[in-house]
């Protein structure tokens, strides 16, 4: 728990409850366990809460010089539950050695990017 409360970025908000990654990441060691235990009561129970799933939509500016009264030139962003994302780095940790991707992805991988994938072609 704290290894993945440790990973997470300081700054970050969660746009939906109003919580900050820096709370968790500076509180005591305590507030780690009282998570745990919250986790391990989903997971048996099968539910989370609303506000564990949901994320928080904002538009973010694509460029400075670009008219910022055209909504063409914005890009959104979804802010997620601090605590979905705990639990996605704690999952991610537990079981990094049975997840693989597929070769054919390039965005969102390490040393990868999507201008690496400019044609592709398959034999059918």
């Amino acid at each position: 728990m704290l290894a993945a409360i440790s990973k997470l970025k300081a700054g970050k908000s969660d746009g939906s409850i109003g919580l900050c990654s820096d709370v968790l990441k500076h509180d005591c060691d305590d507030l780690a366990v009282y998570i745990a235990l919250l986790f391990n009561a989903l997971l048996i129970h099968g539910t989370a809460p609303n506000e564990f799933v949901t994320s928080t939509v904002i538009p973010i500016p694509k460029g400075k010089r670009l008219n910022p009264t055209d909504s063409a030139n914005y890009r959104g962003i979804a802010l997620s539950s601090i605590y979905g994302k705990i639990f996605d780095l704690i999952v991610l940790c537990k079981f990094y050695d049975q997840l693989c991707t597929s070769s054919l992805q390039f965005g969102f991988k390490a040393k990868r990017s999507t201008s690496m994938c400019t044609r592709l072609t398959t034999d059918n």
